[in-house]
């Protein structure tokens, strides 16, 4: 029996394999923290994931993220993801969305979740799963990673503190600055995928904020409490779901990589770049997106990936080669 050690262990049991398997849980983010978080959740069972990214795989992914290799580089994570955790569980049902996950979408691809991952890499996509779980009363479990250290944060909104009750809208750390350990994105994949099992098991998962530095062998409960003045879980002003504060360009958690998006396609019209863009260089295409030059990774949503040195140059290439 596949599930039959996990059916042993008394907290879960065979009724807790049946509820795991009647259960949907949706990942944001399959880079370093939701590549292994998907596969850990795949092999324990749960019924159903759903699979969101909007970023491809790159050389330097694979110091971390475990579930892709060599054969993967250059094309989407969700899509990829997909592939693999198939062959590692083909009995569970796994949708995947290679989309940027935005105020216009995520009512649609998560209206129908149980328990939310956040393994994004940017604190607006961040903030907007938060707006829409306070408002739709979604578990979530907050998860980063940098450097050494790294946080998971169970939020189930009307009993606690949400994400914007301690969290800042600005980091100035990232994966390019200060480097990231593999063990540690392991080490939170894991905390993470086990307080998601407690949640869907209705079991004692964590309240406290967790905090971890691998390096140091340090882990810490931090208390988080509820803050009366936050904008979302107390006021009720959802600023990132209402598109308030969205934006078209992205720095994304890669060497130069941004995201930009300023009009969207239809068929005919993506056909049509195929085309042109195959005319004056070098393209791979992948039906749900084409790589252009090993430069530009576009989308049929009208995204792109553009490796340049700053938010004026990947500007510059996506009008002239996608278009105003």
């Amino acid at each position: 029996m596949r599930y039959s050690r996990q059916e042993i262990f008394p907290e879960i049991g065979k009724k807790g394999q049946e509820k795991l398997g009647k259960s949907t849980v949706a990942i944001i983010g399959i880079g370093a923290l939701g590549s292994v978080s998907s596969e850990l959740l795949a092999r324990a069972g749960i019924g159903k994931l759903i699979l969101i990214d909007r970023d491809i795989v790159e050389l330097s992914n694979l110091q971390r993220q475990s579930l892709y290799d060599e054969n993967d580089l250059e094309k989407p994570k969700a899509l990829q993801a997909h592939h693999h955790l198939k062959k590692i569980n083909s009995g569970i049902k796994i949708d995947f969305f290679i989309e940027d996950l935005n105020n216009e979408n995520i009512g649609k691809i998560l209206s129908k979740t149980d328990l939310i991952l956040d393994c994004a890499d940017n604190l607006e996509t961040r903030f907007l799963l938060n707006d829409f779980c306070v408002k739709n009363n979604v578990p979530f479990i907050y998860s980063s990673a940098i450097g050494s250290k790294g946080y998971v944060f169970n939020i189930i909104p009307n009993e606690g503190a949400c994400l914007r009750c301690f969290l800042k809208e600005a980091s100035l750390e990232t994966c390019e600055t200060n480097g990231v350990l593999n063990t540690i994105t392991h080490a939170i994949s894991s905390i993470q995928a086990d307080e998601a099992l407690k949640i869907l098991l209705n079991k004692n998962h964590e309240k406290n904020l967790l905090f971890l530095d691998i390096w140091k062998n340090e882990l810490l409960k931090i208390k988080v409490n509820k803050n009366k003045n936050c904008v979302c879980c107390s006021k009720g002003d959802f600023e990132f779901l209402s598109g308030k504060k969205s934006t078209n360009t992205v720095k994304m958690c890669g060497s130069n990589l941004y995201q930009i998006k300023s009009k969207s396609f239809s068929k005919g019209d993506f056909l049509l770049l195929k085309a042109k863009l195959r005319k004056i260089g070098k393209l791979i295409d992948m039906d749900y997106c084409i790589n252009f030059e090993r430069r530009m990774t576009i989308f049929s949503d009208g995204r792109a990936l553009i490796k340049a040195k700053d938010e004026k140059g990947a500007r510059s290439l996506y009008s002239k080669f996608v278009g105003n």
